[in-house]
Parts: C-alpha cells; structure tokens; sequence
C-alpha cells in the first residue's frame, strides 16, 4: 500500500534520546510507528549533538516513508526570556534587535549564534522569547533534507506543551510547568499577562523536584490572597507523581494520545506525540 504524504511524523530530541511516532491519517488515522533510541550525551561539542545524528539515523530507517515531520526539541536545548513591551520599538526588524540585544545582555555575545522567536502578544503586553543554536537548526535540516519527509516544524517542549493548555485553559492567573528528564521549565501568568519564566536543572526524585517547583514557583512573585493553580505536563506522562505544591495539589495534564499510542503504556512518547 501506497504510504501518503499526509502521514505525520512527530520526534522529540533530547540530549540522550530520541523519540518519534507516525500517525496515518485518513478513515482509520492511527499511530502505526513508535522509535525510542537511546545514546550518551555528547562528552565534547554541542550538548545537541548525538541527538541530530540519531535524527539522520531515523529518517533513513526503510520504514519511514513520505511524510511531514515536526520535531519538539527538549528545554535543555533552548534559553527562554520575558521581553517587556517597548512603546520606540515600532516595525519587525527594530523588534528582532530588542530580543537579540535582551538575550545579549543575559548571555553575552554567544548570543548572536542563536535563532530567536517570540510569542504574539498584544500591544503593551511583554512577550515570551526562545532562542536557539542556529548551527542545531541547520544540522536538523541536513539530517531531514536526505530523506524523504518534508520538515514543517520545529518547536521548543515548553510551547509545545503550552499551546495545547492554552487552547482550553480558563484561568489568568496560574504557572504552567514542562517537566522532563532534569529539567523543568516554568511559565507564570497574572491577570492573563506574562510575569515569569525559568529554566533549571532538577533532580528526578519526586522530592527533590518538588522542592524545586516550590522555589520556582515563589520566585515567580504571584501575589494573591491563594496560591496560582499550578498545571504541569510531563514528558513521563501519568507516571508522574508529586506531593502538594504550595499547599495546593497540582494539576497534571493528560497528554495526546491519539489512537494507536496508550494512556498507560506509551507514556515515554508525550513529547513526540505533540506534533501528530
């Protein structure tokens, strides 16, 4: 049977794993394909390294056809700033500066190898910014262009996850957290306006990590008569479990699970899942 070129592929990099699955789309859409590699962090050069190759490894696998491929890459690969709202800032390329010269000052000139985006806001809002190795960019379109998928988006963990939570979340004020291996990132809102983002190392027992989601969240600075609702999504999926944060219990979000991919099973494939 003919494979089409509907068909998505989603893979998730990580420093030390790669993760990917397709969905056939049509009458009977399913995931038909999950890939789990593991490999060692790269001793010397970019942390990103290993990943691309074992990239270029997948896309050149037989059972991977004609197809488009979105990728999530893992917060250990992206660096994230609030950008406060400029009212001399006034057309596209003055605002690519102001984000590159806010990364500049965080993190020197290393700064101006980085591929950088920001979320869409509204005027005077400030607005949420990721930036990334453009070399990882580049090597990610090099493993992609000698196979035969059509790449049609790449996306931090932290947005992805985000997006999905966004589209039927209802409070203004809360923090929304992206937990993956040693890794947590945190967004917090306040009367629906961005006030916090981080990123931070973590250890992966239950309370250990607690212990650093309520540093980060009272870093945050929400004021308010309660605690923000706290929404987490895990890239373990169900298989997280944490204590009270803040006294408050949080909420874990279900991952996308479209059919063929279990709940309880296929847990380890939330973040390529993201994109299918």
């Amino acid at each position: 049977m003919l494979r089409s070129w509907r068909d998505r592929y989603g893979v998730a990099l990580c420093p030390d794993r790669l993760l990917a699955v397709r969905r056939r789309t049509g009458l009977r859409s399913a995931v038909d394909l999950k890939v789990a590699e593991s490999f060692s962090a790269p001793a010397s050069g970019p942390i990103w390294k290993s990943a691309v190759e074992a990239l270029g490894r997948f896309a050149e696998q037989p059972e991977v056809h004609t197809g488009a491929l979105g990728i999530v890459l893992s917060n250990h690969f992206i660096r994230y700033l609030l950008v406060p709202w400029s009212e001399r800032v006034v057309n596209a390329v003055e605002f690519r500066n102001y984000v590159a010269a806010a990364f500049e000052d965080v993190y020197g000139d290393i700064s101006a190898e980085w591929a950088l985006c920001a979320s869409p806001e509204r005027s005077g809002l400030p607005r949420l910014a990721a930036a990334v190795d453009r070399a990882l960019l580049e090597a990610v379109r090099n493993a992609v262009g000698r196979s035969r998928l059509r790449l049609t988006s790449v996306q931090p963990y932290l947005t992805a996850a985000f997006n999905g939570f966004e589209r039927r979340r209802r409070e203004t004020d809360f923090v929304f957290i992206a937990i993956e291996a040693r890794r947590i990132c945190l967004l917090a809102a306040q009367s629906g306006v961005w006030r916090y983002v981080s990123a931070a190392a973590t250890a992966d027992n239950p309370a250990e990590l607690a212990e650093s989601l309520e540093r980060e969240i009272r870093l945050a600075g929400l004021n308010g008569d309660t605690p923000p609702a706290v929404f987490i999504h895990a890239a373990q999926g169900s298989q997280l479990t944490l204590p009270a944060l803040l006294g408050k219990p949080p909420q874990l979000l279900s991952g996308k699970f479209p059919a063929g991919l279990s709940p309880t099973i296929d847990t380890a494939f939330v973040m390529p899942a993201l994109t299918v």
